[in-house]
């Protein structure tokens, strides 16, 4: 029987007809959490909910006017001064509440803007961002604001300066019920999901919307994970849900089951290898299916030509492989390295290895073996193959090729302020129509991400590199730096066997030996 609240899985994923994955052993030998949910605290509840929640007679006078009384600040001009506002934008947020026109700023509506915005750090920004979502939050008493601020550092954890920032990315917690809605919610994170102190803290911070919600649609997703139709178990499931809270804040209907669906149906990898996939890597489902997930696999099943199992073998392998950029980050890894490794390095190889940064790892390791004359090596002795010379850590890669720690660290510090490590220089020959966007500001790398959920946030987490020692970020990729890009028109697998045999006949090019 299906949970409540769950939708209805799309045809071909036929929870009823798997066996129940076994749950793994818990961590330490932790119990299962069965604790009965705790109300909140009284001292806090009580005080919380003798607050008024909105505002009462505000107005600076009986008619609906900015100027009512003669020297008063209107609600467009304080808007404009004190947030920041256009004055589209301020039309925008009395379209939405009238009211609060005829508010009095220097007795309401300051004193709101300071608690939030100075007081508990929130900085005008944020507050401005907030009421353009909305403006409810300013018709909040000042009272109720001090008391949810007061609850959420108590009972959440969160510290004292970022308590205006969970209040202007979830303004619904200002006037939602401590007793019938934050506390309920709060005690199943702590007590149903196992979640520690700093644990909710965190969620608190970065995901409060899941506190908005209600304990049977907080229930239903876990059921959803737990039971029908993953079957990953009680302990897999709250283990996802601690690491990933904002799992909580996907529509099932809507985002999770369609994805499921592909991943079994269209993926060929079946129920079992659909919920391997999301246990191995929950992060996935914040993904876009028709931004990120489709066009990669079609990517790696068509362009790189692995076919539809290999490609699908491959995702389940490194599901990490769907966040990525294809332009950016998948097509040149896979370019760089099928070329400066012809014809050792294939492109299924070479796809497996795109979870390690082109400059940071791939292009400095390329360099250190071309200058110890290893390239050769390379394509004939497996232990030099790429996908040995790459997975090895710094010092048995050092060992390997006979290089100095020092020499090598150079090469990484060369290669990451080097525009041209990891680029093709075949690739300069003509064909490419417009160079312009080497010497441009680096676009940025991460594929848009799944915007559709139940609840006004969504803070998806992005799917990280797994390079352990050498990670592709900011300060990898700097400003100053352009990103290896490539597109479909630029390079082809087809073209690049073509222009790479030919190097490696005439010794020339990124297979120079």
């Amino acid at each position: 029987m299906r949970a409540t609240g769950c939708a209805a899985p799309p045809k071909g994923f036929a929870p009823h007809a798997r066996r129940p994955l076994r749950a793994p052993a818990s961590r330490g030998g932790r119990p299962h959490l069965a604790r009965a949910v705790r109300g909140p605290s009284a001292f806090v509840a009580e005080a919380f909910e003798a607050e008024d929640v909105f505002d009462g007679d505000v107005s600076v006078a009986a008619r609906d006017a900015p100027d009512a009384e003669a020297g008063a600040v209107s609600f467009s001009a304080f808007c404009a001064s004190a947030l920041e506002m256009t004055d589209a934008a301020v039309a925008k947020v009395i379209d939405r509440v009238p009211k609060l026109k005829g508010y009095d700023v220097d007795r309401v509506l300051a004193p709101k803007v300071d608690l939030l915005a100075r007081e508990l750090g929130a900085g005008a920004r944020a507050l401005r961002a907030s009421v353009l979502r909305d403006p409810r939050l300013l018709t909040v008493s000042l009272r109720r604001l001090r008391a949810t601020a007061r609850w959420v550092e108590t009972e959440c954890g969160v510290g004292a300066d970022a308590v205006g920032a969970v209040l202007c990315k979830q303004p619904s917690l200002a006037w939602l019920s401590v007793e019938h809605n934050l506390g309920p919610a709060l005690a199943f994170l702590r007590d149903e999901i196992g979640m520690p102190p700093e644990s909710l803290a965190a969620t608190a911070a970065k995901h409060p919307s899941v506190l908005a919600m209600s304990t049977a649609n907080l229930e239903s997703k876990r059921s959803f994970f737990a039971s029908e139709p993953l079957f990953l178990g009680a302990e897999t499931a709250n283990g996802m849900l601690r690491k990933n809270p904002q799992l909580f804040a996907l529509s099932l209907t809507d985002s999770v089951a369609p994805k499921l669906a592909f991943f079994a149906n269209e993926l060929g990898l079946g129920e079992d290898g659909a919920a391997r996939l999301v246990a191995k890597s929950p992060a996935t489902l914040f993904l876009s299916l028709e931004r990120n997930i489709r066009p990669t696999f079609t990517f790696l099943e068509r362009e790189l030509e692995l076919g539809k199992a290999r490609a699908a073998k491959l995702v389940l392998s490194r599901p990490t492989l769907l966040a990525y950029s294809i332009d950016n980050k998948l097509r040149p890894t896979v370019a760089y390295l099928t070329h400066s490794f012809f014809p050792t390095c294939d492109a299924y190889d070479a796809a497996m290895l795109c979870t390690y940064s082109l400059r940071g790892r791939i292009a400095p390791r390329a360099r250190a073996m071309r200058e110890k004359g290893l390239m050769a090596t390379a394509s004939a002795d497996p232990a030099f193959a790429p996908t040995t010379a790459m997975c090895a850590s710094d010092a048995r890669f050092c060992e390997m090729v006979g290089m100095e720690r020092e020499r090598y660290d150079a090469l990484v510090r060369e290669a990451k302020g080097d525009p041209d490590a990891g680029r093709l220089g075949w690739l300069r020959d003509g064909r490419r129509a417009d160079e312009s966007h080497e010497t441009d500001e680096a676009e940025e790398d991460r594929r848009a991400y799944d915007e559709d959920d139940e609840d006004d946030e969504n803070d998806a987490s992005v799917v990280a590199d797994s390079d352990s020692d050498s990670s592709e970020s900011a300060s990898d990729e700097n400003a100053k730096v352009a990103k290896v890009s490539l597109t479909s028109e630029e390079w082809t697998l087809e073209a690049a066997r073509e222009m790479a045999a030919r190097a490696l006949r005439e010794g020339e090019g990124g297979t120079r030996r």
